[in-house]
């Protein structure tokens, strides 16, 4: 699989839509996870009308902002079985007969409303059994190097986020590429950049897909850097290896 995850700020204008186009033709993802898309089933249709993935699953609240996708190609075998307005909850099961949970999610962005994310991240952990990843914008960091900033960073913030992470025995996968994933477009001093966006797994996804890669892809389209996660077993990556480099009496 390969997955694309972006906070786009809305898909309501040409500009931001032919963006994710342009994402879509360069990386070529099997599924992607947008957030705050600011469309419902029908806005999106209309809008994402030419983007070439058939099975869609839309949610949003009338009147309101945010807004999430998930949308994947046919080969994927994908099944959404949960969901609320920050996040999606999906069964996946490879060609191999291996099965594994997939959650989309999205943090609240109010300092004030943050132990929400916690909250409904220990519940995703409490309906999956087995092999799971988290992919989104978690609108929260770990690490003070993981923020760029005239302002100190909240300690309190990180420690509940990666007590949680703790709790719900989830690994950040770690990424290839520029450090920070969202920029406030302010200048001088003012401009804050931090690393938002991640894949976090268990040890059981990560024994599985442990030739996984992510990295951070820029656009001017939106505040936030998009991410690709590429997933792939060592076996697979080996027994590529070894018919790569297979000799073949023909070609004498």
């Amino acid at each position: 699989m390969r997955l694309l995850s972006w906070n786009c700020q809305g898909l309501g204008n040409p500009w931001t839509i032919r963006s994710l186009y342009d994402i879509v033709r360069d990386e070529a993802p099997t599924v992607c996870f947008l957030m705050e898309t600011r469309l419902d089933r029908e806005g999106f249709k209309h809008h994402c009308r030419e983007l070439a993935f058939p099975n869609k699953f839309i949610v949003k609240k009338p009147h309101s902002g945010g807004g999430l996708a998930l949308v994947w190609k046919e080969d994927v075998k994908l099944e959404v079985f949960n969901y609320t307005d920050n996040h999606v909850l999906a069964k996946v099961t490879e060609k191999s007969g291996f099965q594994w949970f997939l959650a989309g999610f999205y943090g609240w962005p109010d300092v004030s409303q943050k132990h929400k994310s916690w909250t409904l991240l220990r519940h995703l952990s409490s309906l999956v059994n087995g092999p799971w990843c988290c992919v989104g914008d978690f609108n929260a960091f770990l690490h003070a190097s993981e923020k760029l900033s005239s302002h100190p960073p909240p300690v309190k913030q990180m420690e509940d986020f990666g007590t949680t992470l703790e709790d719900c025995h989830l690994i950040d996968l770690g990424f290839q590429g520029y450090k920070f994933t969202w920029n406030n477009k302010r200048p001088g001093a003012a401009n804050t950049r931090e690393r938002l966006d991640r894949v976090v797994t268990n040890k059981e996804w990560m024994d599985y897909f442990s030739a996984s890669s992510v990295y951070h892809k820029f656009s001017h389209a939106s505040d936030h850097m998009s991410i690709i996660l590429q997933t792939g077993s060592d076996c697979k990556f080996k027994c590529r290896m070894a018919r790569g480099f297979m000799f073949e009496e023909r070609w004498l």
